[in-house]
This record gives C-alpha cells, sequence and structure tokens, in this order.
C-alpha cells in the first residue's frame, strides 16, 4: 500500500496542550514531569546520536542537544518544524530538523544510537511499519524509546465506568469529549496502552524494561482534591505518585518501553506475508473494521442506491457486455447454470436478491462483514433453504475449498486490503473451471481524481448546456463522507485477478469518471440524441488515453487448470 501522511500527522501541535493543560496543577505537574524524565531515559548509558521521530516543536530535541548528543528532529509538520526552529534559536542550541513521516524515514540503517518516539506512535497512519522503520535505522546495540498515554490504566478504566454512569443518568452530555474517552479517530489511529506497545515491538525488538509515571490523573475527585490543597503537599503527592506508578507500567496513566532491536533475521516478512497488508496483529485495523462495520449497517440496501435510468444503463451495458440491452449481471447468469455459488459482499443495489429470482445457482453463500447489514438483507430475502448468510471479515477469511461454481462480488472489492489473501482464497475456493466474476470501482484511490482527468471532465461539464448539469466543476470525493476502507486499493484489483485466474471476459467503463454523476442522462437523451452521442464518442476517446484508465470495471475469469505432472 502506498503511505501517505494523514491530517493528524500534519496538523498536530502541542501548542493546545500547553494552553489548555496547565489550568490545573496535575496537568502542568505530569507535563513538567515528561519534559524533565524523557532525556533522562534516552540518554541513560551514553548516547551519541539521537533521532526524536515525531518531535513536533523539539523542546525534548533542544534539552537533548545541550546535552553534547548530535540530535535530530524529524517531524512531518512544516508548521511544527518552523517552531522547532524558533525554539533551537532562542535556546541557542544546534539540531538538524528534517520533515518526514516515520513509515518511511531518510535514513541509513544503523545510524543511530538512540531513537525516541515520545507520545507519537499512536498517531501516525501505519504503527508496525513506523516501529519497523524506527527499528531499521538503530544500531544493533541501540535503543528504542516508545512512549504515550495508557488507554488501559487504572485511571482510564476507573474514569470510563464514571463517564458511562454519568452519560446513562444524563449528567453528561453524549457529544462532550472527556479526558479518557477514546482519542480515535479525532486524534489517534489507536489507543496506546502497555499492552499495545508490546504487540507492536516484539516482532522487531526485545523489551528492556518500562516505566510508569503518574495515578489518578483525570479522574474527577483527585483532581479537585489536587486543586484544593496547598501547592507543596499537592506536589509532593504527585510525586509519590509518580514513583508509585514508576513499577507499574501495566497500571500507569503514562507508560515508558526501552526496547532493544532484534537480529534482521528474526524478523517477520512485509508487507505481503501469506497475501496480508495488513497483519492480524495490526493495533489500527479493529478499530477501522468496526467503523467500517457500522457504516454498511446505516445503508438502506433497498436496491435503489446505485439505480441508473436507461440511458445510462445503455451507455454501461455497451461497455461491459458489448450489448446496450445485456447488463453485467445479465452477462454473468448466462454463463451458468451454476451449482454452489457466492458472492462476497452485500450490494446496495441487491444484485444477490435478482441472482436468487432468476434461479441462477441452487445455492447461494454470502459472505459479508456487517451483522448489522446481514439482519436487513435477511429480512429482505426472507428464510430461504438455498441461501446461506456467513459473517466473514474478508481480509482475513477462509473460504472452503472447491466448493463453488461461481464467485461473484460487486461494488465490495475496492474495500478489501488483502486482495492477494483474498484472490488466493477464491482460488482456493472454486472447483476445477470455476469462474470468479467482479463488478467493481477499479480507479483513482479514495476516489481522489487525478488532476488530468477532473480538469478533462469539468472540461466538458462547461460545454454542456446547464439545464443537463449538476454543477460545472468537477471535484474528488469528500473523504470524510466515505468508510474507512472504501477505494482503498482499487487499482490492484484487475492486475491481481488477473494475475491468479485466465481472463474470459472484460468490460471497462468511467474514463471520464466522475463526469456522468453529474449529468442527466435521462433528459439529454430525450432533449438532445445528438448530445449523448457525443458523450459516449468522448468516453471511448477518453479509454485510449493512457493517463485517464477506466474507473469501473465488469469481468469474469476462470479458475486456472493445474499443472501436469511430470
Amino acid at each position: 500500500m502506498v503511505l501517505e501522511p494523514s491530517e493528524l500527522q500534519l496538523d498536530w501541535d502541542d501548542d493546545a496542550l500547553r494552553t489548555n493543560w496547565p489550568a490545573r496543577r496535575h496537568d502542568y505537574h505530569l507535563i513538567m514531569y515528561l519534559e524533565a524524565l524523557t532525556p533522562e531515559i534516552v540518554l541513560e548509558g551514553g548516547a551519541h546520536r539521537v533521532l526524536d521521530v515525531a518531535a513536533a516543536q523539539a523542546g525534548i530535541t533542544c534539552a537533548m542537544s545541550t546535552r553534547g548528543v548530535r540530535a535530530i528532529a524529524f517531524d512531518p509538520s512544516l508548521a511544527m518544524l518552523a517552531a522547532a526552529r524558533r525554539r533551537m534559536k532562542e535556546q541557542g542550541t544546534e539540531i538538524t530538523l528534517v520533515r518526514g513521516i516515520a513509515e518511511t524515514m531518510p535514513f541509513r540503517d544503523h545510524s543511530f544510537d538512540r531513537v525516541l518516539c515520545h507520545s507519537a506512535i499512536d498517531h501516525v497512519a501505519d504503527p508496525d511499519l513506523a516501529v519497523r522503520e524506527m527499528t531499521r535505522v538503530l544500531e544493533a546495540g541501540g535503543r528504542l524509546i516508545l512512549s504515550g498515554v495508557n488507554y488501559e490504566g487504572v485511571s482510564a478504566r476507573i474514569c470510563r465506568l464514571l463517564y458511562r454512569a454519568g452519560r446513562g443518568l444524563g449528567l453528561v452530555p453524549h457529544d462532550r469529549q472527556l479526558v479518557w474517552d477514546t482519542p480515535v479517530p479525532a486524534e489517534h489511529t489507536f489507543e496506546c496502552s502497555y499492552a499495545r506497545l508490546r504487540q507492536l515491538c516484539e516482532p522487531y525488538l526485545e523489551l528492556e524494561r518500562a516505566h510508569g509515571v503518574s495515578f489518578g490523573w483525570g479522574l474527577p475527585l483527585f483532581t479537585g482534591l489536587i486543586e484544593r490543597l496547598p501547592n507543596r503537599w499537592s506536589m509532593s503527592a504527585l510525586d509519590f505518585l509518580n514513583s508509585a506508578a514508576y513499577g507499574a507500567p501495566v497500571a500507569a496513566d503514562f507508560i515508558y518501553t526501552i526496547w532493544r532491536p532484534r537480529p534482521r533475521s528474526a524478523h517477520p516478512r512485509r508487507p505481503i506475508d501469506g497475501g496480508f497488508v495488513v497483519q492480524p496483529h495490526d493495533v489500527v485495523y479493529p478499530y477501522k473494521r468496526s467503523v467500517e462495520s457500522a457504516f454498511w449497517g446505516l445503508a438502506d440496501f433497498d436496491g435503489t442506491i446505485m439505480r441508473t435510468g436507461p440511458a445510462a444503463a445503455r451507455m454501461i451495458n455497451r461497455a461491459y457486455s458489448g450489448d446496450a440491452a445485456r447488463s453485467w449481471l445479465d452477462d454473468l447468469i448466462g454463463r451458468g447454470p451454476f451449482g454452489h455459488a457466492a458472492v462476497l459482499g452485500c450490494d446496495e443495489d441487491r444484485h444477490d436478491a435478482e441472482w436468487l429470482r432468476r434461479g441462477a445457482s441452487s445455492s447461494l453463500d454470502i459472505y459479508e462483514l456487517s451483522p448489522h447489514v446481514i439482519r436487513k438483507v435477511r429480512s429482505v430475502l426472507g428464510t430461504r433453504r438455498d441461501v446461506r448468510f456467513i459473517e466473514a471479515d474478508l481480509n482475513f477469511a477462509t473460504l472452503p475449498a472447491e466448493r463453488y461454481d461461481v464467485i461473484w462480488s460487486s461494488g465490495c472489492l475496492h474495500h478489501i486490503v488483502n486482495l492477494e489473501h483474498l484472490f488466493a482464497e477464491v482460488e482456493r475456493a472454486l472447483r476445477p473451471g470455476g469462474l470468479f466474476a467482479l463488478h467493481d470501482y477499479v480507479g483513482d484511490a479514495r476516489f481522489q481524481y487525478d488532476a488530468k482527468r477532473l480538469a478533462r471532465v469539468t472540461a466538458l461539464l462547461r460545454e454542456i448546456p446547464a439545464r443537463f448539469r449538476h454543477g460545472d466543476v468537477a471535484e474528488a470525493r469528500d473523504q470524510r463522507s466515505m468508510s474507512p476502507f472504501c477505494g482503498v486499493r482499487p487499482r490492484d484489483v484487475l492486475p491481481l485477478a488477473e494475475a491468479h485466474f485466465d481472463v474470459v471476459h472484460k468490460g471497462l467503463f468511467g474514463a471520464l469518471l466522475p463526469l456522468t454523476f453529474y449529468l442527466d442522462l435521462e433528459a439529454i437523451a430525450r432533449e438532445d440524441p445528438a448530445l449523448l452521442e457525443r458523450l459516449e464518442a468522448e468516453e471511448e476517446q477518453a479509454a485510449r488515453d493512457p493517463a485517464l484508465q477506466p474507473c469501473s470495471a465488469y469481468a469474469v475469469f476462470r479458475k486456472r487448470s493445474a499443472a501436469p505432472i511430470r
């Protein structure tokens, strides 16, 4: 997968913390304590070359530099690097500033004897790859220091129980974000904890030791008590709690973990381990999976979402099947009859219902991630002996060997991260000579259309009479309106399918996508047939431009015969 800096990585600014936290004694004490403790932990035992990953304003980097080490502040944000440059000048320190993301660092192997990522690993887009990179640039005898807020500590657990009770009683607004509420996805990509840091690091590193900091942070009554005590007593109490937390990282509010690198030969392979781009131990994936499931649970699945009018259908059918009156589903059903069939994911347009209505197979297994969707679709289809619903995450699913005569999917594959794994499972699950068919989006990732495509569509839009169009500027889709995995690897769908199966048929459409979303094709067909013919000609011409690859496809593949035994 191509990794891009996320908005979280680019926009992070710790000024907000410094503005809001010091209003309370415990907050202020914790910040000051961590700022003093971090350089001590990093430089313990002697260090010469230190990399501070996601350094933000580089306060800790500058502090380490004053101790005579060569320190590099590494951060994706230009604003943070500018603030770091100002801080460096104000303090008269010398540090090197480098811009980049933790998942792809521009440093040679074994460049540093210490690498620090202070309270930032839960902000990166791919924490596993970031840890792998930090390990790569660490010398054999070096140390990696990872720290973070502990969302499975005692304070977090108690506070979440109190929040639940308060919201249940109406004392706390449901939309109010409190200290120990989940920061995902507002600020973090996963909830940091001692267990999750071990899960991330142990494939690549050995834990040398771990330390805890603070108990009681964010507890409502305790915070109030600290505010009311005389300052000397409150500071003494907080120092005592920091000392008590030092040996209890699992329970503490904040944790430091110090790691030694394992030999590279002991590292697990990545990125494609058994077809897994997303690994089973990925700490970010479970949250995204739950959001994906919930997102589709809110959809209607009534068969009307993407239904097109006759004019659009004729244009699409001609591209997919070569016959304006023959849809992709007509074409696939016509390749039967089939015995056992499976569909990967429920389509909002309910092609599964049409498949069953026409008796396209003697049985149909429906694999679907969301239990909410399964309930909705089952309520429409009713109880049928020839239909079986299987709740499954297709990124990790295991399909039964040589069970199906045909497996098909509509609008689902561009949501799959582990395409290599899924296609291998489809290949295994097909009987000899079985068919695999897909009807899907295969365009630009996350529907963020290429600038050349958008410019060409916009230019064409402006030539069309206003009464036929909805807007005059073509734009990429708003990613906030999409599910987490929508359009995650669409360009890989066809090449990977062609690598696993023999191509029987392939029809492509949408070289000028998203043009059709902005047009009333039915009105054009009624009032200006010549314009419709021109649009079809423009689509055909665009399809021949290598820079404007079609964005949707209907393709049929056949399972390859086993190689002859010699």
